[in-house]
């Protein structure tokens, strides 16, 4: 089982490929990567973005972290020295020096251990070509599981971004959606005023007319009212005066006043207002939006 880093080799550790940094350049937020993994990064990514905090870099190419290269070839010198250390280790069965490994087995055995049964037509290698071998099996799939690595950070990131943009689209569309609304409540309003103005005003007239008709009613009818009390008071006269007044039947016997049913029609045009309106009003609102589109689709 591999052992944790420590704390110090943790901040010799690339963020990208999670391994000891190898030609480190540091970025102006402070950030350093190895520069192999900055410049695969950026390739990827199409921007100079620093991976940890997304802060734009304009430069093509960073200058080398000096200080960090010195101590992660100091580390590593010093780790490769503790590796060549490495205590020797004896068979548990036979006591002998563990210096084979087997391959069909994958672990380490004596010299004894060869001529044992358990390892008939086994193949042997020494520890240190076994070793080399096997972490350059582990070095390959290292390779892929951090490429894997980038680009699901790299996936992550766009995800990221355009769930922003999502977010933007939302509150742009919704926007417009508002004022697009707000549009067409302005001219149903507008065409409810014009509509309401168009009643009064034909009321206004009707009302005129009806007037105009009752001033000669009221002017007839009074004069009218006169003649009959003058006409009454001769009926109630005596023969003799009532017969030297007499000069023939009052003139309004020949009142050639219409009848009530002959009137003219004076109404509102209902029909005029209510017929068809919301087709009416549908047909002006298309014709406003068609006009609407085709200006807007004039503008630069």
């Amino acid at each position: 089982m591999a052992t944790r880093p420590s704390h110090f080799e943790q901040n010799l550790l690339c963020p990208v490929c999670c391994d000891i940094f190898r030609d480190p350049v540091l970025l102006l937020c402070s950030h350093s990567f190895c520069w192999a993994c900055l410049d695969q990064y950026w390739e990827l990514s199409g921007s100079h973005i620093c991976p940890v905090c997304r802060t734009d870099f304009c430069m093509d190419r960073p200058p080398c972290n000096r200080a960090l290269k010195n101590l992660c070839e100091i580390f590593l010198q010093e780790r490769s020295k503790t590796a060549s250390a490495e205590p020797e280790l004896f068979c548990s069965v036979h006591g002998e020096k563990l210096q084979l490994f087997c391959v069909e087995d994958q672990h380490l055995v004596c010299s004894v251990c060869v001529t044992d049964d358990m390892h008939v037509k086994h193949t042997f290698r020494p520890v240190d070509e076994a070793a080399v071998a096997l972490k350059e099996v582990l070095k390959t799939s290292l390779k892929r599981l951090q490429e894997k690595h980038k680009l699901l950070k790299l996936e992550k990131f766009i995800c990221n971004q355009r769930v922003k943009h999502i977010k933007n689209q939302a509150e742009q569309t919704e926007a417009h959606i508002k004022k697009e609304f707000e549009q067409l409540r302005q001219f149903l309003r507008d065409e409810e005023t014009a509509r309401k103005t168009a009643l009064k005003e034909e009321e206004e007239q009707k009302r005129k007319l009806l007037e105009e008709q009752m001033i000669r009613i009221n002017s007839e009818l009074s004069s009218l009212v006169e003649r009959i009390r003058i006409t009454e008071e001769e009926i109630e006269t005596n023969n003799i005066s009532f017969l030297l007044k007499y000069k023939g039947p009052p003139e309004s016997s020949q009142c050639t006043s219409p009848c009530p049913e002959k009137l003219p029609e004076v109404l509102i045009n209902v029909a005029k207002h209510l017929g068809n309106l919301k087709f009416s009003v549908w047909q002006k609102m298309k014709s406003a939006a068609q006009y609407s589109e085709s200006h807007e689709s004039m503008v630069p």
